[in-house]
């Protein structure tokens, strides 16, 4: 009887366990399949996210595309202030050296490279911002917008030019039409790399630096100038998207670069950057009869910074400025004639973000300045100011924005002090296109 107890009870504590294991098999596989539907459907719904945040930064760029933009603004407030601190400086008879108009067609050249580079790549297939059908009205549109406001212009102000060969200094059309170039490029193809953009508007820089070599225009020209023709290609994209809408644009894209991109700018800045604008200060030089007086400087040159952590950077600059002279204080009437100044100067820059893409610095910074000296003659009687190389040092503060297209922007406000007798105290406020690295 115990034996046949033992074996019952055997048998059915084995069916037990056999029957406790099934089910904990199928428990087991029951919770591998809900984890596994629960991962399936985190992962869909982190990938709903990211597709629905990149659709959103999309939707914001095509807005931002189709907006009026108002980057011409900065030059065109320039051109307007200089046009009235620097009035008595423009209307001094003074006459420069006349380079003939020999110069004009080649100037165009430069300042239209933008525009034909533009138009090439449309020609070659790469894929531009716009469709062409946008593309050829705003660029016709811009175009038309720009020479007829800078001639309407020229014929209402009638200011001198330096050389005092006609009365259509005011604004420079060769200065409206680079930037009208450089804007299109940028427009269309700067979203492809950084130094199309860069590229575009340098050579708009250059195109401002001949027309003061050549003695064709004073400082407030070339800015009007640069500002009419940012402000008439934004206006004449603004219209054209208002006739086509947004199927005439190839629709912005999340690029793993602009994150990237982003991720540097606000971690470890560091940027080769080309800087433009304008110096004054200390714009005197007195002898005894007579005064050597400038106009506002054009100044071009370019920046290194080095990051040596999210804050600190190493700087490298180097400027090169053109200042236009004439004589005041005498009867007879003296020449003009530029004196030019370089900058080169290493300095500590600290520089933090105040929002995602925008960052603000000062900088302290010593170097050389060299100058050029220069002699202003009526013919009988010169001053001369002598070539000199004296040390300088200044300071300097920056703000910087990251732009949609692969680069950033920025305005510094620079002062240098030069232990010399001439113009030892000057400032300057430039912008900058920016490269980073």
């Amino acid at each position: 009887m115990r034996r046949l107890f033992l074996s019952l009870f055997c048998a059915f504590s084995f069916v037990s366990v056999t029957l406790y294991a099934q089910s904990a098999q199928l428990d087991s596989a029951y919770l591998a399949q809900i984890d596994s539907i629960m991962q399936a459907d985190e992962r869909m719904r982190r990938q709903q996210q990211v597709e629905e945040a990149i659709r959103k930064f999309e939707e914001t760029r095509l807005k931002k595309e189709m907006s009026f933009g108002i980057d011409g603004a900065l030059p065109l407030a320039r051109g307007l202030l200089l046009t009235w601190t620097d009035r008595n400086f423009v209307r001094h008879p003074a006459q420069f050296e006349r380079k003939g108009d020999r110069c004009n067609w080649p100037d165009y050249g430069v300042a239209g490279a933008p525009l034909v580079a533009n138009w090439v790549m449309k020609a070659a297939g790469v894929k531009s911002r716009s469709k062409t059908e946008r593309m050829l009205t705003a660029n016709a549109m811009a175009l038309a917008i720009s020479f007829g406001t800078s001639e309407l212009l020229k014929n209402t102000v009638q200011e001198y030019r330096p050389d005092r060969s006609d009365k259509r200094s005011f604004p420079s059309g060769h200065v409206t039409f680079a930037f009208v170039s450089a804007s299109v490029l940028s427009r269309e193809y700067g979203y492809i790399s950084p130094w199309i953009s860069v590229g575009g508007y340098t050579t708009a820089t250059a195109t401002q630096l001949l027309r003061i070599k050549h003695n064709k225009h004073y400082m407030n020209d070339l800015y009007m100038g640069a500002g009419i023709g940012m402000v008439s290609t934004n206006l004449a994209y603004f219209l054209t998207d208002k006739i086509f809408g947004a199927d005439a644009i190839n629709k912005p894209e999340v690029r793993r670069k602009d994150v990237v991109r982003l991720m540097k700018f606000n971690a470890f800045p560091t940027v080769f950057s080309f800087v433009a604008g304008t110096e004054i200060g200390n714009r005197k030089v007195k002898f005894d009869d007579a005064m050597l007086k400038t106009g506002a400087s054009i100044a071009v040159g370019a920046d290194l910074s080095w990051h040596t952590s999210p804050h600190f950077s190493l700087e490298l600059m180097a400027r090169a400025v053109d200042c236009q002279m004439k004589v005041y204080g005498q009867d007879h009437r003296f020449t003009g004639d530029n004196l030019d100044i370089y900058h080169l100067d290493a300095g500590v820059k600290f520089s933090t973000p105040v929002s995602l893409s925008q960052r603000v610095g000062a900088r302290v910074f010593a170097g050389t300045r060299i100058m050029d000296g220069v002699t202003l003659t009526d013919g009988i009687k010169s001053y001369t100011i002598p070539n000199e190389t004296k040390f300088e040092c200044g300071l300097g503060v920056s703000y910087e924005c990251l732009d949609t297209d692969n680069y950033a922007w920025g305005i510094i406000a620079d002062y240098y002090h030069t232990f010399s007798p001439y113009m030892k105290n000057r400032y300057s406020i430039s912008s900058t296109w920016k490269i980073l690295f």
